[in-house]
C-alpha cells in the first residue's frame, strides 16, 4: 500500500507541476488583460457559488472513498442525489442573484449570478465518477482529466478577455471546465448508474455525507467571511487586490497539497481501524508534510514584492502587504487540512463539524476586532488569528480523537520551523546588502540562496535530517522502474 501510494503520489505530483504552468501563466495574463474591479466582481460572486458547491457534493463523494465495501445501487442513489442538488442549487442561485447584487450594490452581478450558477448543474453529475475513480486509485486518470479541463478553461477565459469581454472572462472560464471535467469523468470511469432503488442501504452513507458536509459548509463560510467582509468594507477594487494575493499564495497548497491529500485518503481510510500504524503514519506524514510547507510559505512572505510585480505586473502595489500577510497564513492550511483529512479517514466527520463551529466563532471575533482598522486589518485579523489560534487549536483539539498526542504533533512542526525560521533571517540579511531590480533575476537569485541554506539547516538539526533521509527513500521508491500500479 505504500509503494502504490508514493507511486500514486508522484504521478499526480507531476500532473500538478503541468497545473502550476497553466494557473501561473493564466494568473500573469488575465492580471494584465483584465482590471482588479474585474477580479473583486467575480470574487463577490464567488462568495456565494462557492458555498453552494459545498452542498452540490453533499459529503458523498468522500462517502464512496471511504466506505470498505459499497454496491452499484447505493453509488447509483448517490449519483441521482447528487444529480438533484446540483439541479436545486442551480435554480436557487438564479433566483438569488438579484439579492446578491443587492447585498453589494453591483447591479451587474445579477446576470453574473445566474451564469455561475450553471457550475452547480453541470458538476453535480459527475461527483461520483470523481469518487469512484479516485475510490480505485486511478490517479493518473484524474490527472489527465484536471489537465484538460484546466487547460480547457484557461484558453476559453484569455480568448474572451482578449475578445473585450472583460469580466465575463472570469465566467466563462470556470463554466468551460466544468463542462469539460464532468465530460471527461464520465468517459473515464466508463460507470452509468442504474435508476434509484430502495433498500441498498444507503442511509448510512448519507448520514456520514451529512456531517461531512456541515463541515465543510462551516468551513467555507470561515474562509470566505474575510473576502466578503473585505468586499463590504473596502468595494470592488480592494477585494480584487485580496483576490489576486490570495490566489498566488494559495498556488502551492492548492496545486500541490490536493494530489497528495486524495492519495492520502484512501490511505489513511486502509489503516484507519489500526492506531499504531495510523499513528505512525499520521506523525511520519505530517512531519514531511512541514517540512515543505513551513519553507515555501515563508520564503513568499519575503520574496512578496517581487513575485507580485513578476505575476501582476505594475498597477498591482496594493496587494503586496496583503500577500505578504496570506504567505505567512498559508502554512496553516496545509497542517490543518490533513488534520481534517486524517479525522475523515477514521469516519469521524461530526468531530470535524464540531471542530468547524468553533473555529468559525474565532474567526468572526478576529475579522470583527479587525475591521476596525479597515480592509487590510481584516487580511490581518484573519492570517494572525489562524496562526497563533486555530492551527494550535486545532492541533490540541484533533489529538483527543487521533492515536497521537499534542505533544507528538508539536514536535513534527517545531524543528521544520527552527530552519524555516533561520533561512527567512538570512533572506532578509541578505537582501539588505544585496539590491536587485529585476524581480525575475532577484528571485532567481534568492531562492537559489534559500535553497541551499535551508537543507544546509535542516541537515544540522536530528529530526528534520531523519526526514530528508526518509524523503529521499520515498524519491527512490518513486523512480524504481520496478513498482508498477495495477
Amino acid at each position: 500500500m505504500k509503494e502504490r501510494a508514493v507511486k500514486s503520489a508522484g504521478i499526480t505530483l507531476a500532473a500538478q507541476g503541468i497545473k502550476l504552468i497553466l494557473q501561473l501563466g493564466s494568473v500573469a495574463i488575465l492580471a494584465r488583460l483584465l482590471q482588479p474591479s474585474d477580479f473583486g466582481l467575480i470574487a463577490m460572486v464567488t462568495v456565494f457559488t462557492g458555498l453552494a458547491l459545498q452542498f452540490m457534493e453533499g459529503g458523498l463523494s468522500m462517502a464512496t472513498i471511504q466506505r470498505d465495501q459499497i454496491t452499484h445501487a447505493q453509488v447509483s442513489n448517490l449519483f441521482w442525489v447528487n444529480g438533484a442538488l446540483g439541479t436545486v442549487l442551480c435554480l436557487l442561485g438564479i433566483l438569488i442573484s438579484p439579492l446578491v447584487a443587492t447585498i453589494y450594490d453591483e447591479p451587474r452581478l445579477t446576470l453574473v449570478m445566474a451564469a455561475m450558477s450553471l457550475t452547480f448543474l453541470i458538476g453535480g453529475l459527475s461527483v461520483q465518477h470523481d469518487a469512484l475513480l479516485r475510490r480505485q486509485m486511478r490517479f493518473k486518470a484524474i490527472s489527465v482529466i484536471d489537465i484538460v479541463s484546466m487547460a480547457a478553461g484557461v484558453i476559453a477565459g484569455i480568448a474572451a478577455a482578449l475578445g473585450g469581454l472583460e469580466y465575463w472572462a472570469l465566467v466563462i472560464s470556470p463554466i468551460t471546465t466544468f463542462a469539460t471535467k464532468t465530460v471527461t469523468r464520465w468517459l473515464s470511469a466508463r460507470w452509468v448508474p442504474s435508476m434509484m432503488s430502495r433498500g441498498s442501504g444507503v442511509r448510512p452513507l448519507l448520514g456520514f455525507g451529512a456531517n461531512l458536509t456541515g463541515a465543510n459548509f462551516i468551513g467555507y463560510m470561515a474562509t470566505n467571511l474575510t473576502p466578503f467582509a473585505i468586499g463590504y468594507i473596502g468595494g470592488a477594487q480592494s477585494l480584487g487586490l485580496f483576490n489576486r494575493a490570495n490566489m498566488l499564495t494559495s498556488i502551492p497548497s492548492s496545486q500541490m497539497l490536493p494530489p497528495v491529500m486524495n492519495v492520502l485518503q484512501p490511505t489513511l481510510a486502509r489503516v484507519a481501524n489500526d492506531p499504531e500504524r495510523l499513528r505512525s503514519t499520521i506523525t511520519s506524514i505530517m512531519g514531511k508534510l512541514v517540512l515543505g510547507t513551513m519553507f515555501v510559505t515563508l520564503t513568499m512572505a519575503v520574496l512578496a514584492d517581487w513575485i507580485v510585480q513578476l505575476f501582476l505586473g505594475s498597477g498591482w502595489d496594493g496587494a503586496v502587504p496583503i500577500f505578504r500577510m496570506l504567505a505567512v497564513f498559508s502554512l496553516v492550511e496545509p497542517i490543518a487540512g490533513f488534520l481534517a483529512v486524517s479525522l475523515v479517514a477514521i469516519g469521524n466527520a461530526k468531530a470535524l463539524l464540531r471542530w468547524k463551529a468553533i473555529t468559525f466563532s474565532i474567526l468572526i471575533v478576529s475579522v470583527g476586532i479587525g475591521s476596525f482598522w479597515g480592509a487590510f486589518g481584516v487580511v490581518a485579523a484573519y492570517a494572525l488569528s489562524g496562526v497563533f489560534i486555530r492551527l494550535p487549536g486545532f492541533l490540541y483539539y484533533a489529538s483527543w480523537f487521533l492515536p497521537v498526542t499534542f505533544g507528538e504533533l508539536i514536535r513534527a512542526l517545531v524543528p521544520s520551523a527552527i530552519c524555516a525560521l533561520g533561512t527567512i533571517a538570512a533572506l532578509y540579511l541578505l537582501r539588505q546588502f544585496i539590491l536587485i531590480e529585476s524581480p525575475i533575476a532577484g528571485l532567481a537569485v534568492f531562492i537559489a540562496a534559500a535553497a541551499v541554506i535551508y537543507p544546509v539547516l535542516c541537515i544540522l538539526i536530528k529530526p528534520t535530517r531523519r526526514e530528508l533521509i526518509e524523503l529521499r527513500g520515498l524519491l527512490k521508491l518513486l523512480t524504481s522502474r520496478k513498482l508498477t500500479l495495477k
